[in-house]
């Protein structure tokens, strides 16, 4: 639920699409969350803690992210509510939930502490109670994409082709923003393990 990459293609999908397709998105999510899931299980904790993994995560995750945010942006005069004329990056909704999940450093980051720490205290109840923390996790994400998605398509209806187009553009930048920030984040690392 880290407002992030996978948030605004939520609230993108929602205008182009229906009310359900934040069920599809945190499906594609979930898929990411349990490939890492299994590195944690089998003990791969420290890999994805890395300082190597983490620096190539930022750097890859900025590029992609900034990519799509300039794509986004050079695209949005020819959207509209009414003709349905829309960015396709060719791919299904599934597999951008993936996609934006994967690209996200603050998303594998979050899974090298947090995430890991939680799952790794999970096991200590055994597989069992890792499953249960599994599946309220993805309860929780089904909820949140879900809630975004019926909120925002339904609201759509209020809404101007030029405020959509506006709306696309701030998602756009968002992106934008935060792949700098990652790259940003990527050189402060760099720098910091050559000191």
């Amino acid at each position: 639920m880290i407002p992030g990459p996978l948030f605004l293609f939520t609230v993108s999908e929602s205008l182009k699409k229906d009310a359900k397709v934040g069920f599809k998105i945190a499906f594609g999510h979930i898929i990411i969350e349990a490939v890492l899931i299994v590195f944690i299980f089998f003990g791969l904790k420290d890999f994805l803690q890395s300082p190597m993994f983490i620096r190539i995560t930022s750097i890859v995750g900025a590029i992609a992210l900034m990519a799509m945010g300039f794509i986004l942006i050079r695209k949005t005069s020819k959207m509209s509510l009414a003709t349905k004329e829309q960015v396709n990056f060719d791919y299904g909704v599934i597999t951008g939930g993936a996609f934006f999940s994967a690209v996200s450093p603050g998303f594998i980051i979050w899974w090298a502490t947090i995430g890991a720490s939680l799952f790794v205290q999970a096991l200590l109840s055994g597989l069992i109670g890792l499953i249960v923390l599994a599946l309220g996790h993805w309860l929780a994400d089904i909820a949140w994409h879900g809630f975004i998605s019926y909120s925002v398509n339904k609201g759509k209806r209020y809404l101007s082709d030029l405020l959509y187009q506006r709306i696309m553009r701030l998602l756009a930048l968002g992106l934008i923003a935060m792949g700098i920030f990652f790259l940003i984040q990527f050189f402060q690392m760099s720098l910091a393990s050559r000191l």
